[in-house]
């Protein structure tokens, strides 16, 4: 026998069958789907910006890239009370690397200034359509004549907004902001003059087909685009109404209430083939035991008195 042969000393016996090894969830390859998307979006920092990519992952708070040269932001003045593009601070290049690229900038960029960030909302039964509202709770609006202000305390037809996506190709998804009222698209139109650099770019909602100088890039929080990419997955595999959307959005039923004792209920007390039973008195005997600390003791009582479980008694 060969010197540098090694004999393994695992007992091993006839008929055993061969473990399979585990295999790791952290794909190198990126072909790992939604599920590993989500896992990556949730265990990031969830007050980071990213780019959605679906309109309804455009909720919260939302920074708003205007397509002008150089780089600006859709922004509200207080003190003037004026809605404006604003110029936006590009990250620092280390020293001793070249310049970043336009992808680079748009991946890493952030709102610098509260002013700059537009809180993104939907009402109920219309999620096509969004409203911004600014830091200091007002709505941007945009007036018949194609101006754009932010002065109203609510919104209304007027306030009313959809994005529609982009078609064109890039790396990052590209959105046009549609009024609802009159069909008319947000526009960023180039400062005009000699001393262009030093103007600001105008702004206005009065085109009826969007074009390049439309095409603005949406960042929303990281933790609000999750919630929505949880939810847009649950409705696709059919896995959750619109009232378990709600539940999550929201954080779960309030303790203590119906629906959170048909929700554990559910969880650990369903018994022949799924039926659920629940009463008044059992949710107050509940949220009494809640308070005093014997939930546990009480789930168990009331498990043993259903007869669902032997070993429970």
């Amino acid at each position: 026998m060969s010197s540098s042969s090694v004999i393994s000393k695992k007992l091993k016996f006839k008929g055993d069958k061969p473990k399979k090894k585990k295999r790791s969830h952290n794909h190198s390859g990126g072909g790992g789907g939604d599920e590993d998307e989500l896992a990556a979006l949730a265990a990031a920092d969830p007050r980071g910006w990213v780019f959605p990519e679906q309109p309804m992952e455009i909720n919260g708070p939302a920074f708003i890239l205007l397509p002008s040269e150089p780089l600006t932001c859709l922004a509200w003045d207080p003190t003037r009370q004026r809605v404006y593009a604003a110029p936006v601070d590009l990250p620092q290049v280390p020293e001793g690397m070249d310049d970043l690229s336009e992808a680079e900038i748009l991946q890493t960029i952030e709102p610098s200034d509260v002013n700059h960030v537009w809180v993104i909302s939907r009402l109920s039964g219309s999620e096509d359509v969004i409203s911004l509202r600014t830091s200091t709770g007002t709505f941007l609006t945009a007036s018949p004549s194609g101006t754009l202000t932010a002065t109203t305390p609510s919104r209304g037809p007027l306030e009313a907004f959809i994005p529609q996506p982009s078609s064109s190709s890039s790396v990052f998804p590209g959105w046009s902001l549609q009024t609802q009222h009159n069909s008319k698209y947000l526009s960023t139109s180039p400062p005009i003059g000699t001393s262009a650099g030093k103007l600001k770019a105008e702004l206005r909602i009065d085109v009826d087909t969007p074009a390049e100088h439309e095409l603005v890039r949406i960042k929303c929080q990281r933790e609000f685009v999750y919630k929505a990419k949880v939810a847009l997955q649950q409705s696709k595999d059919g896995s959750g109404s619109s009232s378990a959307k709600k539940r999550f959005l929201s954080g779960g039923p309030e303790e203590g209430s119906m629906e959170d004792e048909l929700k554990r209920n559910r969880e650990s007390q369903t018994w022949g083939g799924g039926r659920s039973i629940v009463s008044e008195k059992d949710r107050r005997e509940l949220k009494k035991a809640r308070k005093e600390g014997k939930l546990g003791e009480a789930m168990l009582d009331r498990r043993a008195a259903l007869k669902s479980d032997r070993y429970a008694k």
